[in-house]
C-alpha cells in the first residue's frame, strides 16, 4: 500500500493507495511531510462493488444511499449506465471501492474526485466555493455567481488594471480562524487551468450580476449567507454535512464583508470595487 498527506491551511487527508499514484501539478503543490493525519481515506480494487439498494437516490452520474449513519455514494462513467466505484463513510471508516478493471488508472484527479473532499472539509469547518479568487496587496477577494456570469472575467481585470494576482479560477476554500475570514486555494481549476497553493486573508466576497452599469451595494450579514451559500457545495445526501456548511458560512459572513456588485465587463467595475475596499 502506498500513502500521501495533503495539507489544506491546518487539514491534512492522508491517501491510501494500493498502488504508486505519479505526483503531478497541480495536485503536488498540496503535498506535505506531516504524517498525523487529520483523516484517512482508503482506496481499493475489487471484482464487484457494494449491491445498491432499490430505494436509492439515483442522480445522472451518481447513486445515493445512507443507512445507520453510514453513507454510500456510488459513481457511474460518463455516458455509461453502470457504476465503477462505490464511496463509503462511516464515523470508524473512509474507504472508497473502485473496479479491479480501472488498475492502473488510479491518478491524482481520479482520486480528488472520489474522496468526499468537500464532506471532509466541512467537517473541519470549512466551506467549497465556487469562485474566482485573486489576491491584491496580500488580500483575498472572491467572485462567486452562477455560471457564465463573469468570475473569471473579473479577476482577469483585477490582473489586468489593479495588478492583482489570480490565484484560482473556479473554486476555493474558506473558512474562519479566531475572528478573521481566510481564502485558501485548491487543486480544481475548472477550464480557467489557474490553481495556487496560497492562503490569504478575506478581504470581501462579491457576488456578481451583469448590468449595464455598475452598482455595488453591500449586504446585511443575512443576505450575505443566502448569496454565499449559493457557490457553496452542499452534499444533498448528508444534511449534516450540509448544516455544517451553512454554520460555517454564517461565522464568515459576520467577519468578512459580502457586496453584491452589478457590473459591466471592463476596468470601471474594477475601480469602483477597488475603491470601496481600498485597495
Amino acid at each position: 500500500m502506498h500513502s500521501k498527506y495533503y495539507k489544506f491551511f491546518d487539514t491534512v487527508i492522508r491517501i491510501i493507495t494500493p498502488e504508486a499514484v505519479k505526483d503531478a501539478l497541480p495536485y503536488s503543490q498540496f503535498l506535505c511531510s506531516e504524517c498525523n493525519a487529520d483523516y484517512t481515506v482508503e482506496f481499493e480494487y475489487s471484482d464487484c462493488l457494494p449491491h445498491i439498494p432499490q430505494n436509492s437516490v439515483w442522480g445522472d452520474n451518481i447513486v445515493l444511499f445512507s443507512e445507520g449513519g453510514i453513507y454510500y455514494r456510488w459513481y457511474k462513467n460518463h455516458g455509461m449506465e453502470r457504476v465503477y466505484a462505490c464511496r463509503i463513510f462511516s464515523p470508524e471508516r473512509r474507504r472508497v471501492i473502485l473496479l479491479s478493471e480501472f488498475k492502473g488508472k488510479l491518478w491524482n484527479r481520479v482520486i480528488f474526485d472520489l474522496l468526499g473532499f468537500e464532506e471532509i472539509m466541512a467537517e473541519k469547518k470549512k466551506a467549497v466555493i465556487h469562485s474566482s479568487y485573486i489576491v491584491k496587496n496580500g488580500k483575498a477577494v472572491l467572485f462567486t455567481a452562477p455560471s457564465g456570469t463573469g468570475k473569471s472575467t473579473q479577476a482577469y481585470l483585477w490582473e489586468k488594471y489593479a495588478d492583482a494576482t489570480v490565484v484560482n479560477g473556479d473554486k476555493s476554500l474558506i473558512f474562519e480562524s479566531d475572528g478573521i475570514g481566510y481564502a485558501c486555494g485548491l487543486p480544481f481549476s475548472g477550464s480557467s487551468g489557474i490553481c495556487k497553493n496560497v492562503t490569504a486573508p478575506l478581504c470581501a466576497i462579491v457576488y456578481l450580476a451583469q448590468s449595464k452599469e455598475n452598482k455595488l451595494i453591500k449586504l446585511s450579514v443575512a443576505e450575505a449567507v443566502v448569496s454565499v451559500i449559493k457557490g457553496c457545495y452542499l452534499p444533498v445526501e448528508n444534511s449534516a454535512v450540509s448544516g455544517l456548511v451553512i454554520d460555517s458560512v454564517s461565522e464568515i459572513c459576520k467577519s468578512v464583508p459580502v457586496y453584491r456588485l452589478e457590473c459591466l465587463p471592463d476596468e470601471s467595475s474594477v475601480r469602483i470595487l477597488e475603491k470601496e475596499l481600498c485597495l
